[in-house]
């Protein structure tokens, strides 16, 4: 039984990552951690004064060492961390473990955690530990996995550890031990009651002063330009106004929290302002579908007529999918949301599209509207001075490789008509927790084992493992396209997929 002191120092570790050799293209310095914020804020909230935080993948930069032979490590040495654990010597430390992909490297990092402090408390939270908590409870070094948005979990867990409440950890809703995980009988996840503080001054600055995250372009991608602005001495943070995505896309997980949850206009405002006053002026909405509750269109509103009154110079930008609807009204362009959004300060948005074929468009958006009329919007956002991305995905299971040349053609005709500024291609996983995760193991692709031996070997978003391929596209194939992609090689990705298909493929626009 853990017994912690009534005032324990509390430490949030942000795990490095793994890039896979042959996709280099990976989350870096700017992918600053919300759930930090967010769960720092809430102990803050609860009481609990003595907290640190310390991002292993993003503290001294984006350097990249060795994993594997098919793997690179983005993060701290770990003897830097093991440095670093010993010195502060919290009693608590809270691991997040987001990305299922990262997963071993969060494993190794519960592991080094336990072995550097062999008497503090380590709690595992975050979506793939709420997904698979089992994984992680086999590693002896975890204490307590927290299922779900965990901002009140942890207060309730940490305030029965140290004797403030009479609770019993292991029976506090979203909670589990070795003892008590079940896998095949997952508890409903907990939902956080929202509108807590957010601890932007312990997460992006650093106990110095210093601001954490370093601006910087390491690549060249088509998402080039949504970054360029922030590659300045001008800093940025994310933004977080409601949680929850009703959508229930097959390839995603947020079906597990479907409802739309607002944080709080008045939260948020002054999240913006405390990050505004200190000097940031570039704001990522990661909202998971911004605008689908209505609070988010009072936010803009409360943002513009802010920015109106002080002249701030704030960027907001939406690097995470929008859903094309809320931008129109019946099946025309909403001009008055259109305007107000470029008022609050907007600079880009993102479009969720991610395939134009009816057998995988989840949204359906192509069954609601014709492409004149999403080229109608596109339209009206240019003439608003609004950047426009598109989200695209390729290796859909069962894809043909006309599926996927009708995607590249279709983006390419409206990038190379000046209609959209750039589109993003990443690669279809089989994430645990989607329909499409289900779907393969129901028929058998893949069972559980199986796929935690292959994800060691490496996979994310811009990758293409030949054991993840459930396309009908060849893998090679696949490969080539989405490295084009990757480089707006438009015409590229097509010549790829004419020589593989033995029925003749434009490559005329």
């Amino acid at each position: 039984m853990h017994h912690l002191p009534s005032e324990p120092r509390i430490v949030f570790l942000q795990p490095g990552q793994l890039v896979p050799r042959a996709a280099r293209d990976y989350l870096h310095s700017f992918n600053v951690s919300t759930t930090a914020m967010s769960i720092l804020g809430a102990l803050r909230d609860g009481g609990f004064g003595d907290l640190w935080f310390y991002d292993v993948a993003c503290e001294e930069g984006d350097a990249l060492g060795d994993w594997s032979e098919a793997l690179l490590y983005k993060g701290a040495p770990d003897a830097t961390v093991e440095a670093w654990l010993r010195e502060v010597a919290p009693a608590v430390v809270c691991l997040t473990s987001m990305f299922t992909c990262d997963f071993p490297a969060t494993d190794h990092m519960a592991s080094l955690v336990k072995r550097t402090l062999p008497d503090a408390v380590l709690v595992v939270g975050g979506r793939h530990a709420s997904l698979m908590p089992h994984w992680h409870l086999e590693n002896p070094a975890v204490d307590f996995v927290v299922q779900g948005e965990g901002e009140q979990t942890i207060v309730q867990l940490v305030n029965a550890l140290c004797g403030r409440n009479h609770l019993d950890p292991v029976r506090i809703p979203g909670v589990y031990t070795r003892d008590t995980c079940d896998p095949a009988a997952p508890r409903a996840w907990p939902e956080a009651t929202l509108g807590g503080s957010f601890a932007q001054d312990l997460v992006l600055w650093k106990p110095d002063g210093q601001f954490r995250y370093r601006e910087v372009v390491l690549h060249e991608s088509p998402k080039d330009f949504l970054y360029k602005r922030a590659a300045t001495a001008l800093h940025s943070t994310p933004l977080m106004p409601t949680r929850g995505c009703p959508l229930a896309c097959r390839f995603c997980g947020s079906h597990f929290t479907p409802e739309m949850r607002p944080v709080g206009v008045e939260r948020i405002l002054g999240d913006l302002r405390y990050a505004y006053d200190r000097g940031v002026r570039i704001f990522y909405n990661i909202s998971e579908n911004f605008c689908l509750h209505e609070l988010d269109r009072v936010l803009l509103k409360r943002m513009a007529d802010w920015r109106d009154d002080t002249g701030g110079d704030f960027i907001l930008t939406h690097p995470n999918s929008t859903f094309l609807p809320v931008y129109m009204n019946g099946t025309e362009p909403d001009d008055a949301f259109i305007d107000l959004c470029v008022r609050a300060g907007t600079d880009l948005i993102t479009i969720s599209i991610e395939t134009f074929s009816p057998r995988f468009d989840d949204k359906k958006l192509f069954k609601k509207y014709t492409i004149p009329q999403v080229e109608a919007l596109w339209k009206r956002f240019r003439q608003a001075g609004l950047k426009v991305h598109l989200y695209m995905m390729t290796g859909f299971p069962g894809q043909t490789t006309r599926e996927l040349h009708t995607d590249v053609t279709q983006t390419r005709d409206w990038v190379s008509r000046g209609l959209v500024d750039a589109a993003s291609f990443s690669n279809l996983l089989y994430l645990p927790g989607t329909a499409y995760y289900r779907q393969a193991l129901k028929q058998g692709w893949f069972d559980e084992a199986t796929f935690r031996g292959w994800i060691r070997e490496g996979f994310n978003f811009f990758a293409v493992p030949e054991r993840l391929n459930f396309s009908l596209v060849p893998t090679p194939v696949l490969r080539d396209v989405l490295t084009c992609l990757r480089s707006a090689d438009y015409d590229g990705a097509v010549r790829a997929m004419a020589a593989s298909e033995s029925e003749p493929i434009s490559l005329s626009l």
